[in-house]
């Protein structure tokens, strides 16, 4: 249940809409609230006051819409030219961070509200009698006062989310929580490995498509546990799935019956994206795309891509300090019921490293920042690790034989590769 609430969080918390719909019914409900409150004001009226008449009191609620659906309009122009920028020069992936980005819902929550706010403050003062509303036309002023303030910072705080430094860093902390939250702290203990499966297995289908965006675990043992079988996955969190598609198998066989069947897929979340809730390569390869999207003929800058490929190697040095994701679940008993592939840290430099390389080929610029951060890295590998910063450090090299032709960029990068041995050959 609680992938399923993460899923459904994240879609809610990258939305433009989430935050200004509760806004605008705060919004409401003050307005009903104020316009039930009367001040007494007196001769001589606290300076922050409305002390107007209830008939002035339209014509200036009048011009206070006005100019709050002027501004309204020009923050969310400016958010469309914001984001269209953004697809354009970062990627259309990296949109949900602008989306997400709590100052930019606030803002448009501050001007949406005040709008209704107004109109409905307005509507009610035509009937108010000889009385006027003073409370609630001050808290209208009050709002069109804090919206113009918050314009001036909203359209600094866009500018400065547009700077690709500023994006990179954004992804890079992204990457960083869900290592996390996903990551185990390192122990001198190894994690307890799968139990070995005997006996004849029954395929396990699903009849969705799309993307698998979380998968319940506990629930998959549960039913497991109750069927008395052991589910094995050939998918994760971030795989794409077809209909009709061997997702994994059943042991025994004879426990794949079509109640387990249909409470693992249930369990299993597809959706059309992919998400971050439990894909630690999803933030991975946003910051690949700025890269690769920098070293595009379209964009040519090797300078973000190579703030990217840095702002990696601070993240994967941080998972190398982390262990191994879950990848066995067992029932209360302690018998194996449920075992999932996991993003390996080979699997994270291949997703991280591999594109990059390819479309940095016949750039020494780029392959030298490659093989300086991996040997960075190599030095804080365990062998294991080591293993997997060594072939991509040999792919580098082969890839800088193959397509640099100055004599001088190879051997620079022959330099920076030289201490790990893999130049010999």
């Amino acid at each position: 249940m609680l992938p399923r609430l993460l899923t459904i969080w994240e879609s809610v918390r990258t939305s433009l809409w989430a935050v200004p719909v509760a806004m605008i019914a705060l919004a409401v409900a003050t307005a009903i609230v104020a316009m039930k409150i009367r001040l007494d004001i007196g001769a001589d009226p606290a300076w922050f006051l409305y002390s107007g008449n209830a008939k002035d009191a339209p014509s200036f609620l009048s011009a206070l819409v006005t100019s709050m659906i002027t501004l309204a309009t020009l923050a969310i122009s400016i958010t469309m030219v914001v984001l269209t920028l953004a697809a354009q020069q970062l990627g259309p992936r990296l949109i949900r961070i602008f989306m997400g980005d709590i100052r930019t819902q606030l803002t448009l929550g501050l001007f949406t509200a005040s709008v209704v706010y107004l109109l409905l403050i307005l509507r009610r003062v035509y009937g108010a009698g000889d009385e006027a509303p003073n409370l609630a036309v001050t808290i209208g002023t009050f709002l069109v006062l804090l919206s113009a303030v918050s314009l001036l910072l909203f359209v600094h705080h866009l500018a400065r989310s547009i700077i690709a430094d500023t994006v990179i860093e954004s992804v890079g902390c992204d990457i960083d929580e869900q290592a996390t939250q996903m990551l185990p702290e390192r122990t001198d203990e190894d994690a307890r490995a799968a139990d070995e499966l005997s006996g004849e297995s029954a395929p396990l289908r699903t009849h969705r498509q799309g993307y698998i965006q979380a998968i319940d675990h506990n629930e998959i043992v549960e039913a497991a546990t109750q069927a008395n079988a052991v589910i094995v996955l050939d998918v994760r969190a971030g795989h794409l799935v077809l209909d009709n598609m061997v997702i994994g198998k059943t042991v025994p066989a004879s426990a794949g019956a079509s109640d387990l069947s249909r409470r693992v897929e249930t369990a299993i979340i597809v959706g059309r994206e992919r998400t971050p809730v439990q894909d630690l390569e999803f933030a991975i390869r946003q910051m690949v795309e700025i890269a690769v999207r920098a070293l595009s003929p379209g964009v040519n800058d090797p300078f973000t891509a190579m703030a990217a490929i840095d702002r990696l190697a601070m993240s994967l040095s941080r998972i190398m300090q982390r262990g191994e994701a879950q990848s066995v679940w067992r029932d209360r008993k302690g018998r194996m019921r449920l075992v999932v592939p996991t993003s390996r840290f080979d699997g994270l430099m291949d997703a991280a490293f591999n594109m990059i390389r390819q479309n940095g080929s016949g750039s020494p610029a780029i392959l030298i920042r490659l093989a300086e951060r991996l040997m960075d890295l190599r030095g804080l590998a365990n062998e294991t690790q080591r293993q997997a910063i060594e072939r991509h450090l040999a792919m580098i090299w082969r890839e800088g034989r193959r397509s640099i032709d100055e004599r001088a960029d190879l051997e620079a990068l022959k330099e920076r590769i030289a201490p790990s041995g893999l130049t010999a050959a």
